[in-house]
C-alpha cells in the first residue's frame, strides 16, 4: 500500500519559507481541508475496499459497511460474462421506492433516520423463500408473560390485508407470542436468514427471535437494531432477521420438523404491537465495492484507520501516513498550500504553487476516473388521460 509519512510531507512543503514560518498544527488543518475537499472532485482507487454482502428476495434495506463513504458497484459474484451482470440502475430514492423503473434492477444509496444504508431491489433472479406466516390467521398466535390480547388486525399492516395485534404492559420484563404452522423439513436451515415485521409500540431492549422444533429445542438470535442496520424505530415497522448459521441452538433443534416461531420482547415498554409476515430466506452472495472512508494509517497499524491527521480528540502526530500515490500526495500538499501561501498574501509564489496544483489535479483525474454510479431518474409526460395508456418516459 502506497503511503507518505506526514513529516516527510511537512519537509517538502517546508521548502518554502512563508510555508515554514506558519504553524505546524495549521499546516495539518490545511492538509485535512485538503482531504475533504478531494472527496467532493474524486474517489481514488487506493481507497476502494471489497465486501460480500447476501441480497434477499423481497429485502430491499441493506446494511454498509462501518467505513463505507460511496459505493462504487454491486455485483454477483459468480458471474462469467455480462449477461450474467445484475446491471443495476441507480436511481434517486424517490424512483427507487417508487419502483419507476420496474423490470430493472434498482439501487440507491438511502439516508434514512440519519444512518446511510444501501436500496437493493434485485430482481433478476428469485432466491428461494419459505413463507412461515401471514400474519393472517389470529388462531395460529399465543400471548404469554407481558403480551395479551392476540387480535387479527385489518388496518394496520405491512404485507398483505392484515397482521397480528397484541397488547404489552410491563410487567415481568418479557412479552412472548408465539406462531405454530404445520411442521416442514428444511436440511438447507444454515444457508438462511429467518425473517420478521415487527410494529413496534414502544421500543424494548432487545428482540430474541426464535425458530423451533417445540419450546425446548430451537435456534435463537438477540436483536437490537433492523436488518439495514438502523436502530429499532417506534411507531413503525422493522424488519428484523436471524441469521441461522449462527443463531444459539439450545436443546436440540430438529430441521426435519421445523413446527413454530416466537418472538420475545425484552423489557417492551406497554404499548400496542403487531407482527406481519414472516419466513426462511436464501441468499445470492455478492461482490459490494465501496469507497472507504479512511485515508490515514496511524502509527503501529496497516492499513488505513482515520479519516483524517487530527484525529477525533483533536490530535495529530507526525508519524502518521497519507495513503495514496507520489501525484495524489502532491495534489493534496498543493491544494493545503494555497491556502496557507494565501494567507501571506504572497502573489508571486501563490501563483506558482497554483500551476503546480492544477497541472496534478490534471493528471490525476485522467488517471483514475470515479466508479461511484451516476443517479439516473426518469420523467413522465402523459399526453391527455394519466390513467390512459398514451404516455412515454425518458431518463434525464
Amino acid at each position: 500500500m502506497q503511503s507518505t509519512v506526514l513529516s516527510t510531507i511537512l519537509s517538502r512543503m517546508n521548502r518554502w519559507q512563508d510555508i515554514e514560518r506558519i504553524e505546524e498544527q495549521f499546516k495539518i488543518r490545511d492538509l485535512d481541508n485538503a482531504l475533504r475537499e478531494q472527496k467532493r472532485e474524486i474517489n481514488p482507487p487506493w481507497t476502494l475496499r471489497k465486501r460480500t454482502l447476501r441480497i434477499f428476495s423481497g429485502v430491499v434495506e441493506y446494511p454498509v459497511a462501518d467505513d463505507h463513504d460511496e459505493l462504487a458497484f454491486l455485483e454477483p459474484q459468480n458471474i462469467e460474462s455480462y449477461r450474467d451482470s445484475a446491471r443495476f440502475y441507480n436511481t434517486s430514492i424517490k424512483q427507487f421506492v417508487q419502483q419507476v423503473n420496474s423490470t430493472r434492477n434498482l439501487l440507491s444509496e438511502i439516508w434514512k433516520d440519519g444512518s446511510k444504508i444501501l436500496g437493493v431491489n434485485y430482481k433478476t433472479k428469485q432466491v428461494g423463500s419459505q413463507l412461515l406466516s401471514t400474519a393472517e390467521v389470529a388462531s395460529d398466535y399465543t400471548a404469554s408473560e407481558d403480551a395479551s390480547d392476540i387480535t387479527k388486525d385489518n388496518v394496520v399492516a405491512k404485507k398483505g390485508n392484515s397482521s397480528i395485534r397484541f397488547n404489552v404492559v410491563n410487567s415481568a420484563g418479557m412479552a412472548v407470542v408465539k406462531n405454530t404452522f404445520t411442521a416442514f423439513l428444511d436440511t438447507k436451515y444454515k444457508n438462511k436468514y429467518h425473517f420478521r415485521y415487527i410494529y413496534l409500540g414502544g421500543v424494548p431492549t432487545s428482540i430474541d427471535l426464535r425458530l423451533q422444533t417445540d419450546d425446548s429445542n430451537y435456534l435463537t438470535g438477540n436483536i437490537t437494531t433492523q436488518f439495514g442496520g438502523q436502530v429499532l424505530k417506534i411507531n413503525d415497522w422493522n424488519l428484523i432477521a436471524v441469521d441461522l448459521n449462527t443463531a444459539t441452538e439450545v436443546g436440540s433443534f430438529d430441521n426435519t420438523s421445523i413446527a413454530s416461531e416466537m418472538v420475545i420482547l425484552n423489557d417492551a415498554p406497554t404499548g400496542v404491537y403487531y407482527l406481519d409476515e414472516s419466513s426462511i430466506k436464501e441468499w445470492e452472495l455478492f461482490d459490494y465495492w465501496y469507497y472507504g472512508l479512511n485515508s490515514i494509517i496511524t502509527l503501529g497499524n496497516t492499513s488505513p484507520d482515520q479519516k483524517y491527521l487530527f484525529n477525533s480528540s483533536e490530535v495529530y502526530s507526525t508519524d502518521s501516513k497519507i495513503v495514496g500515490d507520489d501525484e495524489w500526495i502532491d495534489a493534496i500538499m498543493y491544494d493545503a498550500m494555497l491556502v496557507s501561501i494565501n494567507e501571506k498574501e504572497n502573489s508571486v509564489i501563490y501563483q506558482e504553487i497554483k500551476g503546480r496544483r492544477e497541472k496534478a489535479w490534471t493528471k490525476l483525474t485522467e488517471r483514475y476516473p470515479s466508479m461511484v454510479p451516476v443517479i439516473v431518474t426518469q420523467k413522465y409526460r402523459f399526453n391527455h388521460n394519466p390513467g390512459g395508456s398514451g404516455y412515454y418516459n425518458r431518463n434525464i
